[in-house]
């Protein structure tokens, strides 16, 4: 009998492997890749940390929103300020409007929303210079507001930084500004009209969201905590 050949490799095919799985852990679907995601948020962390370089492979952390993954990402520090050290630019704020359309209204960990949130508040801090990194549209003011939690005053941590952000955002068509073009008038105008009903006590959210952004998650429920099945002998 013929001696079978062994199958040539692709590096390409080897690399697209490797990605796969690491892809299939980041996802965090069961309690063994969360505790593989948790070594490998480990080592980001504290071997190259998070730089200019490697920020999407954070951001693929972010996204999957595990409690304890992102607590080993942010540890002690402030997660408002997490990617403070990193310029914003279109494709991190592309992205992060992408996770505030995807995520229900309380469907996301606290605190992977503040980090989206605090490179939110970094980029508008100047509206104009903002709008133009990034031109939002209403639709993103919309699925920003969303995240408002009425049942909550405004000085929780993240209605207060959300509110911080619409007000931004509506300054865009203040006196002193020049007149601004349409989209822009139409953005500020919704961001101080959303902002305007959750200050308003006598006001509901859905009187300027429409209601279907406004169905709420809860992100306990569907916590996976890490686990290490037991092995083979």
């Amino acid at each position: 009998m013929a001696e079978q050949q062994a199958p040539v490799w692709d590096p390409r095919e080897i690399d697209e492997l490797q990605l796969g799985y690491i892809k299939d852990v980041i996802q965090c679907k069961d309690g063994f890749s969360v505790f593989t995601a948790l070594s490998y948020a480990h080592y980001l962390v504290n071997k190259p940390g998070l730089t200019s370089d490697n920020y999407p492979v954070f951001f693929q952390l972010i996204a999957a929103g595990n409690r304890w993954v992102i607590d080993t990402l942010v540890g002690d520090k402030d997660p408002a300020r997490f990617l403070g050290n990193i310029q914003p630019n279109g494709w991190m704020l592309s992205e992060s409007f992408r996770f505030l359309t995807a995520w229900k209204s309380g469907e996301i960990y606290p605190k992977s929303l503040l980090i989206i949130l605090g490179l939110l508040y970094q980029n508008y801090a100047n509206p104009e210079e903002g709008y133009r990194l990034y031109p939002l549209n209403v639709n993103d003011v919309n699925n920003l507001g969303k995240h408002l939690d009425k049942t909550k005053d405004q000085m929780d941590s993240l209605n207060r930084i959300i509110l911080t952000i619409l007000d931004k955002i509506a300054s865009l068509i203040e006196p002193q500004r020049p007149v601004p073009a349409e989209q822009v008038r139409d953005v500020a105008l919704q961001a101080n009209n959303i902002r305007g009903k959750f200050l308003d006590m006598t006001k509901q959210l859905s009187e300027a969201i429409p209601d279907i952004l406004l169905v709420r998650g809860n992100f306990a429920e569907a916590e996976v905590p890490p686990s290490v099945p037991p092995l083979n002998v």
